[in-house]
């Protein structure tokens, strides 16, 4: 387990945690599960280690076999919004 230290944006406390993490790279999505993660437990913002930022760009350049693949529906969001 990592110590983490206190969040960059509101101090609060980091905590690691199993999350599952959602990263784009070259205009693509990939999903990972189960990603040790610091999270700040007052604003919930995430923190990746070097060691794990590595192993997730390594796994997605070398192509490694993946557990799943999903289809993800995407729509352009075109509506006018008033207020």
């Amino acid at each position: 387990m990592h110590k983490y230290c206190d969040c960059s944006f509101c101090g609060g406390e980091v905590k690691e945690e199993k999350v599952e993490l959602d990263y784009r790279y070259n205009g693509e999505l990939y999903i990972f599960q189960n990603v040790p993660t610091g999270v700040c437990q007052q604003c919930g913002e995430k923190y990746l280690t070097a060691e794990v930022a590595k192993k997730i760009k390594h796994k997605i350049l070398t192509k490694e076999k993946w557990d799943k693949i999903v289809a993800i529906p995407v729509d352009e969001f075109t509506e006018s919004v008033t207020t």
